[in-house]
């Protein structure tokens, strides 16, 4: 068959579809180009929150509108199957990926490297989680905590390095719990180690992190993330800024830990990009708890904002509480936190200009600092790495 896998959502879910492309290669079945040149098109979804999950299902819709052999997968698949199955009785929905794997023939075992570019290449050290977030339907839709050994990490870093790749992003569901009992016994991270023995057993130029828990940020990990070859852009999942919002979402931290890892990181690494996850409009949430918000960002001066209006999401704690607060005022209060992560981000740019960064080059001529600013660097090879002075002229920040 021809097929072509859509992806939503994370990483994780890029990661997935790419090995479920490398296996359904390796058992004879080609890879369309395009949606419409496949006979079968794999739908790989996001169900984090109700608007990823309404994205998942109109992207399935369009699919069998088109007349083409529908796969459903991924994490909404895993959340609920049988109301996938309930609502498009001609697709295919797949809960585990053995299954789907199983029903074309193929074998998750023994899969080619998933190299997807020779400039950076995700390595998932860890996935699951246990904590009970209100807004969060991950823990059902990814299971429990688990972490990958040390030494199959090493590996897969190793030949990525081997392969030419210069960066290697770790990620994960909750990345800073690597190597924890539990997700929420933050004091038991072992992702320093992690760290250490990758700069000692790997060559890899780059190692870069994806988002953290600030909880799990301790002074090992700081004194591990100070090596060089660790890229100097921390990703914060902090949600709020308003510690009553923190508590009712159930987040495992508070405002002084992201006060603290904000200045650890810029004590070890001066010139570090930190940037943040934040929600506005959680149920509940009142005019003053959304200025705590702001005034977080602000204080901390974060290098670029993720932000999300509140959507609720079907079987998670925040979809029945009390105090929904309007759609039109979840995002308006989105709306202000992108105005000032825009006035931070040019602050943060300001900062950086006469400096001189090494830039990992990208097929379009252009590419990324190790704190994450994107400067052009015409006529240099994919994956090379070259310095550049941040100016003007160079930068090319898509925002």
């Amino acid at each position: 068959m021809r097929f072509f896998i859509r992806t939503l959502g994370c990483k994780l879910n890029q990661l997935d579809s790419a090995r479920l492309a490398g296996a359904l290669a390796r058992a004879g079945h080609a890879r369309a180009a395009s949606e419409e040149e496949a006979e079968w098109v794999l739908v790989n979804t996001c169900t984090v929150t109700g608007e990823s999950d309404r994205k998942s299902r109109q992207a399935a819709h369009a699919v069998a509108r088109a007349g083409q052999g529908l796969v459903v997968l991924g994490c909404s698949a895993r959340v609920d199957a049988d109301r996938w199955r309930a609502a498009m009785p001609g697709a295919l929905v797949f809960a585990e990926e053995a299954e789907l794997l199983a029903h074309f023939g193929a074998s998750g075992e023994d899969l080619p490297f998933p190299l997807t570019s020779r400039t950076r290449l995700p390595v998932v050290v860890q996935t699951g989680c246990d904590e009970r977030c209100a807004f969060c339907i991950t823990r059902v839709a990814r299971g429990p905590h688990v972490s990958l050994p040390a030494a199959e990490v090493v590996r897969q870093v190793a030949e990525a390095e081997a392969r030419g790749v210069r960066e290697v992003v770790l990620t994960g569901v909750n990345l800073g719990a690597w190597g924890c009992a539990t997700t929420r016994q933050a004091g038991g991270t072992r992702l320093p180690e992690l760290l250490e023995r990758l700069l000692r057993e790997t060559g890899v130029p780059r190692i870069r992190l994806s988002s953290l828990g600030p909880q799990y940020l301790t002074t090992a990990f700081f004194d591990a993330w100070s090596d060089p070859r660790v890229c100097d852009h921390l990703h914060l999942s902090v949600q709020s800024g308003s510690p009553a919002v923190l508590a009712r979402m159930g987040r495992g931290h508070g405002v002084p830990e992201v006060l603290a890892a904000a200045e650890a990181a810029r004590r070890a690494r001066p010139d570090a990009a930190l940037t943040a996850d934040l929600i506005a409009g959680l149920p509940g949430e009142t005019a003053g708890e959304h200025a705590e918000t702001l005034q977080l960002a602000q204080g901390v001066g974060f290098a670029r904002l993720h932000v999300f209006p509140y959507s609720a999401r079907e079987g998670t704690p925040a979809a029945g509480m009390p105090g929904q607060v309007p759609v039109a005022v979840r995002k308006a209060r989105a709306g202000e936190l992108r105005r000032l992560g825009e006035r931070t981000r040019a602050a943060f740019v300001r900062s950086q200009i006469g400096r001189r960064a090494r830039v990992l080059a990208e097929t379009d001529g252009t590419g990324l600092t190790t704190n994450y600013l994107r400067l052009r660097v015409p006529g240099v090879p994919e994956g090379e790495l070259t310095e550049v002075e941040v100016a003007p002229q160079t930068l090319a920040d898509r925002g």
